[in-house]
Parts: C-alpha cells; structure tokens; sequence
C-alpha cells in the first residue's frame, strides 16, 4: 500500500501565513503595551552632607515624596546623605558636571562657583531666618540664582542652614578678643574664613564629616555652625562651651546640574520646583522647631555651657569685612545690606524683634 502524502492548497497554505503573521503582530502589540506599563521612573540622585534627622536630611527626604507625587511617579529621588558622595564642594562639581543629578548644598561651596552667592553670609546682616528668607526669595536671591545657572547649576530653591553659633573646648567666647588664637574649624566658606581671621581665629578648612574626630583629637579647638547641624552630629560630646552669637546666616541651596535639567521635561521640570519649594518651606520651619527644641534641651541637661556674645563688639570687630567683600563683589553688597535692613525691620515689627535662638 502506498503512502498517501497529503498536500495542502495554495489557499490553505496562504491562509496559515495569514495566520501567523496576525498572531505574531498580536504578540508583538501586547509585548509594546506590557512594556509601556512598565516604563521605570526616571531616578535622580540627590546627595547632601547632613546627618539622619537633621532638616536637610528630612526636607530631601520630603523632597522625593513629592516629586514622585507631582510628576505621577515619573520621577524618582534617589537621596545619599551624610557626604556618602564626597564632600560639599565635590557634590556641587559632580552635579555641574551631570554626574549626579542634584544636591542640597551649602552656600560657602556654591559661593566657590557662584561669586555672588556669598553675600548671604556677610557677618550680621540678617537678625533673623525669616528676614533672611526675605531676601533669598527676593531680586537678590533671583540674581544669584542668574549667576549660578550661568555656571551650570539651576537653584531650585534656597532651603535654611540657620544662624551660626561658636563651640569650643577652651574658654566661652564673650568677646572677639576670646576667639584670639583658637583654631577654629570652618568650611570651604570665603567670607566665613575672612570672619574667623578678621576676629583674630585662626580658620582650618575641613569637611564636615571630619569634624567630629578633629575636635575629639584637639587636631582643631571649635567651630561654628547652626544649633542643629551641631546637636544632629553629637558635637556637644567633644565640646564644652556653646556661645551663642547669631554672627552670620547661611542658606541651604538645592541645584540641579543644567545637563540634566535640559534633559528633563517641561512637566517634569514643574514638578521637581514645586517640590523643592515646598520642601524648603518644610525644612525652613523643621529647622526653627529644631532649634528651639535643642536649646532647651542643652540648657536642662548642661551637656554644654552656655553663653551669648557681645553682639555689638562682635559687630563692630567684624566692619572691616564688609569693605573686603564690597571690593569683591560690588554694589551687590550694599544692595544685599539695603534688603536686609528692611527685611530685618519687617520682621521685628511682626514679632517685636524676637530672635529665633
């Protein structure tokens, strides 16, 4: 018997391609639809240099839960705190490179790249935080961010770093005549560095995340910085006096690189200024709450000794800085003063010049 080989027909034959090329197509349809559902958020790393708990570390934190929120999840914060990604200068230069996407910085570093920026730091130009957000919010905060991004850095906004106190191991400061001879530790801050050296100190540039283990070693003598910065980072456990004096301001800026901000859509770019604003206005307030609390607390537990300054020694010891930086900077300075003044008015009027610390 002979096999019986079945063929089909041209029509069969073409019905099954027909098929085939139908299934296929569906295939590939539902595999691009699987994949659109899928598209991960687009994550950018944000590095800062503050401790777990500190306003910085809290408001970058918030930070992300809203940028996720305003972009519908299409954008993503990574956040790497506590100089995890080097230092404060090292992060300004990674962001303005692209390398990371942006980072809660401090103003002495930005001032480095953005000249204009040191203005917010002349010695006691503001009596408060809110005065000095004022101005930040202001034509010269507008104007120092005009800078910046002429030098590749977008601020989103100008988030807090507070009034700053001096700590020391070896005698309370009363007067500028008590900081004479103290190696004090300060950042990469040009104005804070022309300070501490006009009061006659002697200012040791050093990373944050050095600090502790200097002061511990006596490698430096004090420092100065915020109520916070110094309680987030248990620096009342390698230091005796804490002398209050409110000598200078800092901002926190939050940039963001121009190569990814371009890279960024206008959607996108929405979301992230809205976040880092109302972010900043949650750190702002965390930061005054914080440092109410802290005082308080270092008065009942005597972890530190407490004075205040002679505000209007210190005052008149530290003039000569502003002729230093007017020949610098120009007619920003005496803009900046102008601002201040009436920021500093406004606010006293409001509160009865009650000081935040």
């Amino acid at each position: 018997m002979k096999d019986v080989v079945q063929t089909q027909s041209p029509a069969v034959r073409q019905g099954r391609k027909h098929g085939l090329r139908a299934a296929m197509l569906l295939s590939t349809g539902l595999v691009a639809a699987a994949m659109a559902g899928m598209v991960q958020a687009q994550t950018l790393v944000l590095g800062h240099g503050a401790a777990p708990g500190n306003p910085r570390s809290l408001a970058a934190d918030r930070m992300a839960e809203l940028a996720s929120q305003y972009s519908d999840g299409d954008l993503e914060l990574r956040i790497q705190g506590s100089e995890q990604l080097g230092s404060d200068v090292q992060m300004l230069q990674q962001t303005q490179s692209g390398a990371i996407g942006l980072t809660a910085n401090s103003q002495g570093s930005l001032a480095s790249i953005v000249p204009k920026a040191n203005v917010f730091g002349l010695p006691f130009l503001f009596d408060s935080p809110q005065a000095a957000w004022e101005v930040a919010d202001g034509p010269i905060g507008d104007e120092v961010a005009q800078q910046a991004e002429e030098r590749g850095l977008k601020v989103l906004a100008w988030w807090d770093n507070g009034l700053r106190q001096f700590t020391n191991n070896e005698r309370p400061i009363e007067s500028p005549s008590d900081l004479e001879g103290l190696k004090m530790r300060t950042s990469q801050d040009a104005v804070t560095i022309d300070t501490l050296r006009t009061l006659g100190a002697n200012p040791t540039p050093m990373a944050f995340g050095e600090l502790y283990v200097a002061l511990k070693q006596g490698t430096v003598d004090g420092q100065e910085n915020p109520v916070v910065n110094i309680m987030s980072s248990h620096l009342e456990e390698v230091q005796q006096y804490l002398s209050l004096s409110d000598y200078r301001y800092e901002t926190t800026p939050i940039v963001i690189g121009m190569p990814t901000w371009q890279r960024l859509s206008e959607e996108n770019r929405q979301a992230l200024q809205q976040a880092a604003r109302e972010a900043g206005d949650f750190q702002r307030q965390t930061l005054i709450e914080q440092t109410d609390n802290l005082l308080a607390e270092l008065r009942d537990n005597g972890a530190m000794e407490i004075n205040t300054v002679d505000t209007d020694a210190f005052r008149e010891a530290t003039k000569p800085v502003y002729d230093t930086w007017q020949d610098k900077l120009g007619d920003i300075v005496e803009r900046t003063r102008e601002a201040a003044d009436e920021a500093n008015q406004a606010h006293q009027a409001t509160t009865g010049g009650a000081s935040a610390s």
